[in-house]
C-alpha cells in the first residue's frame, strides 16, 4: 500500500498546493485500497506525503507532467542542467522566452523547475496561447535539493504518469481504488480565483462535469475525496455527500487578511 523509507517532498511550488494541509486531509482518507489516483496532481503534496506503492497521477499541464517524467527517469541529468542555469533577470527572461518543446526532455524539465523557483511568488501562469508569462522574482535561493530530487524519482518509480483530461485519467479505476481530486477551485473572488495553469481555464461547466463523474464513481463503489472552495455552488453540486471543513491559508492572496479561509473536503464515504 505505502512505501517506507522514502521521504520525498514537493520539488515545485504550486498555487493551491496542499503541503500545509496534508496532515489535516490524510486522516480522512481510507487506507485499504489497491491504487491511488490523483487526476489533478499539481505540485503533488498529497502524493509525496502518502507515497503510495501503486499510483496513477495526471495533470492537464503537459509541461508539468513532462517534468515529473524526466525527474523519474533521469533526475541526475535534470540536476546537471539546473546547475548551469544562472539566476539573473536577463537569463530568466531568456529562458522564459524559449519554447520548451524545442528542448531535450531533461532540459525542458530543468527549465520548468528553474522558472518555478525564480519567478514571482512561484506562480505558474500562462496566457491564452499557453506561454509562460510570470515576471522575474529576484529570489536568492537554490533551485532544488539533490537528495530530495532523488527521493522524488524513487517515489515515482512505479507510478503511471498521464497528461490530459481528468476524466480520461480515471479510465480503469475500480472499487478497490481510491481517488483524490484537487481541481482548480470554484471562484471565491479576488486573487484566490487564479486558475490559469493551462491555456484552457477550469470553469463552471468543468465543475459540473467533475461532480457528475464523482456521482458515477460513487454508483460504482469507488471511494473518492474532493477538495474545493466552501461555497453554496460547491455544496449544491455535491449534495448528499459528506462535507468536512478544513482551515487553510492561501499565501498567493495579496491581501494578508484574506489568506485564512475554510475549504471543503467532500467524501462519498464515512
Amino acid at each position: 500500500m505505502f512505501r517506507l523509507g522514502i521521504q520525498a517532498k514537493p520539488f515545485i511550488k504550486w498555487a493551491g498546493g496542499k503541503q500545509s494541509l496534508a496532515n489535516q486531509l490524510i486522516p480522512f482518507f481510507p487506507t485499504d485500497y489497491d491504487r491511488y489516483f490523483e487526476p489533478f496532481v499539481g505540485g503533488g503534496s498529497l502524493f509525496f506525503t502518502l507515497c503510495p506503492e501503486i499510483a496513477v497521477i495526471n495533470d492537464h499541464n503537459r509541461w508539468l507532467i513532462d517534468t515529473y517524467r524526466a525527474v523519474r527517469d533521469n533526475w541526475q541529468q535534470v540536476a546537471e542542467i539546473l546547475d548551469k542555469l544562472p539566476n539573473t533577470k536577463e537569463d530568466y527572461l531568456r529562458i522564459r522566452s524559449q519554447n520548451p518543446y524545442e528542448l531535450s526532455f531533461e532540459a525542458r524539465a530543468a527549465h520548468f523547475i528553474y522558472l518555478n523557483k525564480t519567478c514571482f511568488r512561484g506562480l505558474f501562469r500562462v496566457n491564452r496561447k499557453g506561454q509562460f508569462n510570470v515576471p522575474y522574482g529576484a529570489y536568492d535561493r537554490r533551485y532544488y535539493d539533490p537528495e530530495n530530487l532523488e527521493s522524488v524519482s524513487s517515489s515515482l518509480a512505479h507510478t503511471t504518469i498521464l497528461a490530459g483530461d481528468f476524466e480520461l485519467a480515471l479510465a480503469g479505476v475500480s472499487n478497490r481504488d481510491f481517488v483524490y481530486l484537487d481541481p482548480p477551485y470554484y471562484k471565491l473572488g479576488g486573487h484566490s480565483d487564479f486558475n490559469r495553469y493551462t491555456e484552457n481555464q477550469f470553469r463552471e461547466t468543468e465543475h459540473f462535469r467533475l461532480a457528475s463523474l464523482c456521482r458515477d464513481l460513487d454508483s460504482r463503489g469507488v471511494r473518492w475525496a474532493v477538495s474545493n472552495s466552501n461555497t453554496e455552488f460547491v455544496r449544491h453540486l455535491y449534495q448528499g455527500f459528506h462535507f468536512h471543513e478544513v482551515s487553510a491559508r492561501r499565501e498567493i492572496n495579496l491581501k494578508s487578511q484574506n489568506r485564512n479561509i475554510l475549504e471543503l473536503l467532500i467524501t462519498n464515504y464515512d
